[in-house]
């Protein structure tokens, strides 16, 4: 059966099942994530991480015959990040592996190639690169996804003489491409913001307005690629928290509430 096959992922979860019940209720174990082959466990111990490793593998041998791999198989501290699915996971961001990113631009030189031969016609490599931009955008590639968008447009040239099979598809990757022009981006302002400057700065530097900015700043919180401790002073952060009283409140009303128009 193929790796990665929909099939063989399949049937790895239902086998694997019995691991996540043994995990989740026999050692009891909170943080505990795995998708098909792959699992993470999270703990402050690590003498406790290393008797459940003890455990796991030990369960893994008797009950369903296979073992920990010797190698992939380790105890790490969150500070060095976490390699899982092909991302280094990090505290709040993710970068990509480098053996994937060097593994998808040899397969892009080899388009190329193939393209300008004709073995290839250019909607069917539009899929191939819109499948790998997907994957890559669940980390922090901002710069990779310009310069490799970029690069696209420049390998794989569109030529007007040729017939658009799916206008639709054509229209929404010509919009894709558009936007890895953009200049103002929340990524660009996450830059500027750790080299230091201040709201008012980023507003005067890129010539936009100092609302866009704040909401740059509040989608990189809620994505997790900035703490909001490091933009705001603790006491408005809990002056502002003071006045949430559910999940619910709208910003309009948490204003009205503050009744602070700093």
């Amino acid at each position: 059966m193929p790796l990665g096959n929909l099939t063989s992922q399949f049937f790895a979860n239902v086998y694997l099942n019995e691991l996540d019940q043994f995990v989740k209720h026999k050692l009891k174990i909170k943080y505990y994530v795995r998708y098909v082959d792959d699992f993470v466990i999270l703990h402050e111990n690590k003498k406790l991480l290393r008797l459940y490793k003890k455990l796991i593998n030990n369960f893994l041998n008797d009950k369903l015959k296979i073992k920990l791999h010797p190698d992939k198989s380790k105890i790490i501290k969150l500070d060095n990040g976490i390699n899982f699915l092909g991302f280094r996971i990090y505290y709040y961001h993710k970068l990509l592996r480098k053996k994937k990113v060097q593994r998808f631009e040899k397969m892009f030189i080899k388009l190329k190639q193939e393209y300008i031969n004709g073995l290839f016609k250019r909607e069917k490599i539009v899929e191939i690169f819109e499948g790998w931009i997907t994957y890559v955008s669940h980390a922090d590639t901002y710069k990779y996804r310009r310069h490799i968008t970029r690069l696209f447009n420049s390998y794989f040239p569109f030529d007007k003489n040729n017939e658009i099979e799916n206008i639709k598809k054509h229209e929404n990757f010509v919009k894709k491409l558009e936007e890895s022009y953009h200049q103002f981006t929340s990524q660009k302002t996450l830059q500027l913001l750790k080299k230091g400057l201040s709201v008012k700065q980023i507003t005067e530097q890129r010539n936009v307005k100092e609302n866009t900015v704040w909401d740059h700043i509040s989608k990189l919180i809620e994505y997790g690629q900035l703490n909001v401790w490091k933009v705001l002073p603790k006491a408005k952060i809990l002056k502002i928290l003071a006045k949430i009283y559910s999940h619910n409140d709208t910003l309009k009303e948490i204003k009205i509430r503050l009744n602070d128009n700093s």
